[in-house]
């Protein structure tokens, strides 16, 4: 059966990050003349690599990324995210991971449920749950190198509006991002519990007792070495009126 899985949309290079961690610029159009940054991590363990929050590629880049290893496992972050994970099932043949009830995108369903506390494809890493939102969404713990934090729509550091064009660039500005790490304002407002905003901050409130000094979103820029401390003023200024 014929499958018309979405094109790829226009994309940058694999970039080396960290010694065994990559990434790929993307994009993603909101509407028309809109478009915003849309980030795949790689990471590689061995000769198996690991795609998180997967964004199609062109053939060359699709070429290059055979070069780094073997592919492996895609997982699904975030909710709101999924376009291109059926072709790399199909293409790969590799397992993917996802929480239950992340069926924005329903195909492919998941072959391994992504749990806290339960399996993870990096060695050493472990997958944290944001279980009081209303939607499912988690993030990715990678141990090596001080600790590398793989977030989706949660968590964005934004150094600046590097893949988005002049529309899209203003909608992120107007919708509350700036240039610095934050809680994506729109996600806050549609993941929080109807009247209970502190119990999603019970989640965030969990990251912090994580070992981690790096942190990439499927939107927005590497950040390097401080984003341990960037995270913990980022949850100060979104739940500090809270007083809890």
């Amino acid at each position: 059966m014929q499958i018309d899985y979405p094109p790829p949309q226009p994309h940058g290079e694999i970039r080396r990050l960290l010694p065994d961690f990559f990434c790929v610029p993307g994009t993603t159009k909101l509407a028309p003349a809109t478009l915003i940054n849309r980030n795949m991590g790689i990471v590689r363990c061995g000769r198996e690599l690991i795609l998180v929050n997967p964004v199609r590629l062109r053939s060359p880049q699709e070429e290059k990324l055979a070069d780094l290893g073997q592919v492996r496992h895609a997982i699904r972050l975030g909710y709101y995210h999924g376009c291109d994970d059926l072709y790399y099932r199909d293409r790969f043949n590799l397992t993917f991971w996802c929480q239950a009830h992340s069926d924005r995108y329903p195909a492919p369903p998941a072959d391994r449920l992504l749990r806290e506390g339960g399996d993870c494809p990096v060695p050493g890493g472990r997958f944290v749950e944001f279980s009081h939102g209303r939607y499912p969404e988690a993030v990715l713990l990678v141990p090596d190198h001080g600790g590398l934090l793989l977030t989706c729509d949660a968590l964005q550091y934004w150094r600046n509006w590097y893949g988005c064009s002049w529309c899209g660039r203003n909608l992120l500005r107007l919708s509350g991002f700036r240039r610095r790490m934050q809680i994506a304002p729109g996600w806050c407002m549609r993941m929080a519990p109807v009247g209970c905003p502190q119990r999603l901050y019970q989640d965030f409130e969990r990251l912090l007792a994580l070992p981690f000094c790096h942190l990439m979103a499927a939107h927005g820029s590497f950040c390097a070495d401080r984003a341990y401390e960037e995270v913990r003023r980022a949850i100060a200024r979104a739940f500090g009126h809270l007083r809890i």
